[in-house]
Formats: C-alpha cells, sequence, structure tokens
C-alpha cells in the first residue's frame, strides 16, 4: 500500500506546471487529508490534466500571420477556455471546496457519515457541489463554525500555494492563474451574493445564524450579511486576481502563450509583494495582510492579522521560509505562528525535503513535514491541540519543457 501511495504521488506531481528551478507545491497527504494537504492533491490533478492538455491540444489553429489569422487563433482559444478549461477549473474549485474543506473538518472532528455530491459543471450540468453528513455527538460552536467554513478555507489554502509558486518562479501558467482565481473568489463570491434571508445549507448564512446565537445569548454584538459583504471588498487588494485575468485574458486568449509574468516590486535584489484577504473563521472573522519577499530563490511570507470574535478582538502574526538550512542532502522549510483569539496559541512546523533520483531532466524529492499546534485556529491546520505529520512527493523541473503549440 505504501509503495502505491509514492508511486501515485510521483505521477501526480510530475505534472507541476512549472518553469523555473525552483520547488512547486509538493503532493502531501496526512491522515484527515485536511485542508492544507487536500490543497495539494487538487493543485496536482488540476496540473495534470494542463499538462496533458499541453501536450496534446495545440495553442493555435495557424500561423500568426495577418490580422485575420490572429483574430481566429484568438477565438479558438477562447472557445476552448470556455468549453473545456474553465468547466475543469470550476469542478476543481468544488471538489475541493467539499471533500478537503467541509469533509476534511468532518474527518478530523466527527466519525459520522459523510457523502458528497458533485455534479458536471457548466455548461455540461447544473454546477455546484453539497457535503451530506451526520454528527455523530454534539458538536461545540466553534467546530461547527469550523466545518462550515471548511469549504471556503480549503480554496484559500489551494489560491496561497499557488500565489506562492508563482511569485517564487516568476511567471505563471494559464491554468494556474485560472485556479488561483477561482480558489481565492471563492471567500469573496460567497459573501458578496449572500442575503439575510438564505436558506439553511449555505456555508456564509450558516456561518451568521451560529455565530450571532451565540452572541445574542452573551448581549454582544451580531454580525449582518451587509456588515460581511462591506468587509470582503478587502480582498480585492489583491495584485494576483489581476494578473489571473491578465494571464488568462491577454497572454493566453490573446497572444497565444500558455505563461504569463508575475510582477513584483524590487527593493535591491528583493522582490516584493503584498496582498489582503478577508475570511471567516471558527471564532469570527478576520482580515490577513500577506508579505511575499523572494531573495535568491528563497521565498519568505510574513503575516498579520487582526479579526473579531464574540466580545474580543483578535490578532495574529505568522512567517514562513523556504530554503531555511541543508545537510545530507536534505532541504528544511520552516514556518511559525502565533495568534490570540482570544486565548493564546501557536504553532510551528518544518518540511524537509530530499531529492531520491533523477528522472531524465527531472528530480524526484520525498518530502516529510511535521509540526504541532495548540487550540484555535490556524487555516488548514486541525483545530485542537496536537502534533502534524505528512508526507509527499514533488518533481522539481531542471529545465523549460516544451509544449505543442502549433499544429
Amino acid at each position: 500500500m505504501r509503495v502505491w501511495l509514492m508511486w501515485l504521488a510521483l505521477a501526480l506531481c510530475d505534472t507541476s506546471v512549472s518553469y523555473a528551478q525552483s520547488t512547486p507545491t509538493p503532493l502531501l497527504v496526512d491522515r484527515d487529508m485536511s485542508p492544507a494537504a487536500g490543497a495539494t492533491a487538487t493543485i496536482a490533478v488540476g496540473r495534470l490534466v494542463a499538462h496533458g492538455e499541453d501536450r496534446f491540444v495545440p495553442l493555435r489553429l495557424f500561423e500568426d500571420k495577418g490580422k485575420l489569422r490572429h483574430a481566429a487563433n484568438a477565438t479558438y482559444r477562447l472557445a476552448k477556455l470556455a468549453l473545456f478549461d474553465e468547466p475543469q477549473e470550476n469542478w476543481f474549485r468544488v471538489a475541493n471546496h467539499e471533500l478537503f474543506g467541509h469533509g476534511a473538518r468532518l474527518r478530523e472532528l466527527f466519525d459520522g457519515h459523510v457523502g458528497y455530491y458533485l455534479p458536471p459543471p457548466p455548461p455540461y450540468g447544473r454546477g455546484g457541489g453539497a457535503t451530506f453528513f451526520e454528527f455523530d455527538r454534539p458538536p461545540t460552536v466553534e467546530e461547527v463554525l469550523a466545518v462550515t467554513v471548511g469549504g471556503m478555507e480549503a480554496n484559500y489554502m489551494m489560491a496561497r500555494a499557488l500565489a506562492r509558486d508563482a511569485v517564487t518562479e516568476g511567471q505563471w501558467h494559464y491554468r494556474d492563474a485560472r485556479r488561483y482565481l477561482y480558489g481565492e473568489y471563492d471567500t469573496i463570491r460567497y459573501i458578496r451574493g449572500t442575503h439575510d434571508l438564505e436558506k439553511a445549507g449555505h456555508d456564509v448564512s450558516d456561518f451568521l445564524r451560529t455565530y450571532n446565537d451565540v452572541a445574542s445569548d452573551l448581549g454582544e454584538k451580531s454580525l449582518s450579511a451587509r456588515t460581511l459583504r462591506r468587509r470582503v471588498l478587502v480582498s480585492f487588494a489583491n495584485p494576483m486576481i489581476a494578473y489571473s485575468y491578465y494571464s488568462t485574458f491577454i497572454s493566453y486568449v490573446w497572444s497565444g502563450n500558455a505563461n504569463a509574468p508575475v510582477p513584483m516590486l524590487h527593493v535591491g535584489a528583493t522582490r516584493y509583494l503584498p496582498m489582503a484577504h478577508f475570511h471567516l473563521t471558527s471564532f469570527g472573522t478576520e482580515w490577513i495582510i500577506d508579505n511575499m519577499f523572494i531573495r535568491n530563490g528563497r521565498f519568505v511570507d510574513a503575516t498579520i492579522s487582526a479579526g473579531e470574535t464574540i466580545g474580543a478582538r483578535t490578532w495574529g502574526i505568522g512567517l514562513q521560509a523556504t530554503r531555511l538550512a541543508s545537510f545530507r542532502r536534505w532541504t528544511v522549510d520552516g514556518e511559525g505562528h502565533l495568534w490570540h483569539q482570544p486565548e493564546w496559541g501557536g504553532a510551528f512546523a518544518a518540511a524537509a525535503q530530499r531529492e531520491l533520483a533523477h528522472r531524465g531532466a527531472r528530480s524526484v524529492a520525498l518530502v516529510v513535514q511535521a509540526g504541532f499546534k495548540t487550540n484555535g485556529f490556524l487555516a488548514g491546520e486541525r483545530l485542537h491541540q496536537g502534533a502534524f505529520v505528512r508526507v509527499g512527493a514533488v518533481v522539481i523541473p531542471t529545465f523549460i519543457p516544451t509544449s505543442r503549440r502549433s499544429p
């Protein structure tokens, strides 16, 4: 069984659409396939599909000689995007939301039955999805909120990993760009489309109902759908959203390039990109400022968060860095977090990577991640105190691969 899992990991990771000598997101597995691990699986499968498409489906039908042929090629790519690529990325968003969002929190916290409904996406089906479950014991309010927001949390984890790969490499594939937009927009779309009289089963409405019931019992301030719709606007302060549109419609559809640059601010030899997010969590609401730095191929992300829970304010800080140390062919990444939600808590983790073998012009590496966290919410990680371990693999390309670009 272990051998089979390893070969599956290698097969999926070998499809990463990477165009520089940097380490893309590895495929990781853990006991419950948490939002953090599940997002890496969704990325790996999505890249597998994109890789196969690049090999067998051309980017243009004719040589771009003249305006008419250029327009015909652009129209072909737009149709391919609408009928072929978009339905896939939409379905990946829904599958990640249900399987590794709601499903992951239910697997982590409860032993009751869990089922999923994942119909074909538009224009081939009604789209959307659902998770059906039964609690095997009375849940706490924190657990209910964690399950409710888990889908949006999983897609945030997917978007965060894609952003890390893109800024480290300095460019991204248009399918990664679309997948990022779907992941990042999951929270924005859900909240912006929420009204005060939604039916039960609507994630944001269920969050508001549970949160406000407790706030009302304690005589504290409640939240409204209008308040959340206003607060989530801060998530548009994210350059990666604009880059994803440029990558798709300008670089890919109009120009016929599968890859597009990811601009960053330059401070000497250091590249820097800030971005903002708004999230719903198991304790309340939270704003996050991501500060991503790249220097000599090393990724560093410093996060600052501020939020609100029932009757109190919250805050947190975090730091993540790659290539912190290397010894005996192992390379170590690390991260640490500290928060007040309003209880104090924290987490730390380290990921070690070791090259196992070369496969053609690519090297296959084993990845082991381990960490510990206290009680409290940290996106992607277990809710309650405890250690966590993930294992997986990654394939690191050492050259710029070619793809079929003309008939």
